[in-house]
C-alpha cells in the first residue's frame, strides 16, 4: 500500500482564461451578467463605494442590469438617499464583487449617470415588482425614527400595494447607471493566481496583465 505522502498530488485543470486576456474579459462580463440575471449569484449584490463630506461610504446594492455593449451596470435607488446625493456631487464610484465558487474578485471604476423622471426611470419602474415599489413609500432613508420600524404605513406592512398606492413612490425612484471605465479582475486560486486590468479607450477594452 502507498502512504498518503507517496500518493501523487491531484492535478487540477487550468481554466483557459489563465493565459488569454480576451477570455479574462469574457469571464469578467459573464460573472457580471450572471449577477444581473440570477438573484442567487454572488455578483447579484454588489458593494459600491462613493465619496462624501465624511469620507468614503460603502453600501450593498442589487445589480439589475449588466450591458456589455454599453459597458454599464444599473441598479435602483431612492433619490432621497445619501448614495444618490453623493453621486450627484461626485459621480465617481468604485464597485466590488466577489464570486467565491469562481475564486474571482472584480473591481470596477465607474462614473454614475442618474435617471429620474425620464424614459429609463419610467420603463424600469413599470417593470419593478409591486412589492419592491413599497421601498419608495417610506420616509427618506436614514431619517430618524422614534422606534424600530420599516417606515411603511401600517396598512402596507403585510400586503402588496395596489398600483395607485405604489405609483406615489415613483417621485422618489432613481435608476443609477454606472458607466464602467476600468475593470480589475483577480483570480485568487492558490496555485494559478492571475490578475488583469482592462481600461476602456475609444470604445474598446485594452487589457494588460498585472502581478496579483
Amino acid at each position: 500500500m502507498h502512504s498518503i505522502d507517496s500518493m501523487p498530488a491531484r492535478i487540477e485543470a487550468e481554466p483557459p482564461f489563465l493565459h488569454d486576456l480576451a477570455l479574462v474579459e469574457e469571464h469578467a462580463w459573464t460573472l457580471l451578467e450572471g449577477g444581473a440575471s440570477d438573484r442567487r449569484s454572488p455578483c447579484h449584490a454588489l458593494a459600491i463605494a462613493t465619496l462624501s463630506d465624511e469620507g468614503p461610504q460603502v453600501r450593498t446594492v442589487t445589480l439589475r442590469q449588466a450591458d456589455r455593449a454599453a459597458a454599464s451596470l444599473r441598479f435602483n435607488a431612492d433619490a432621497r438617499a445619501g448614495l444618490v446625493r453623493q453621486l450627484m456631487a461626485d459621480p465617481r464610484a468604485g464597485v466590488h464583487a466577489y464570486h467565491a465558487a469562481q475564486q474571482t474578485q472584480i473591481r470596477l471604476r465607474a462614473r454614475a449617470v442618474l435617471h429620474r423622471d425620464d424614459a429609463v426611470a419610467l420603463v424600469t419602474w413599470e417593470r419593478t415588482n409591486p412589492s419592491a415599489k413599497r421601498c419608495y413609500l417610506v420616509p427618506p432613508p436614514g431619517s430618524p425614527s422614534g422606534a424600530p420600524a420599516s417606515g411603511l404605513p401600517s396598512s402596507l406592512e403585510r400586503r402588496r400595494p395596489r398600483d395607485e398606492e405604489s405609483d406615489a413612490g415613483f417621485s422618489h425612484f432613481c435608476v443609477v447607471e454606472l458607466k464602467i471605465e476600468s475593470i480589475d479582475w483577480l483570480h485568487v486560486h492558490a496555485i494559478h493566481k492571475r490578475r488583469a486590468r482592462f481600461d476602456l479607450r475609444d470604445g474598446r477594452w485594452q487589457g494588460t496583465w498585472l502581478t496579483p
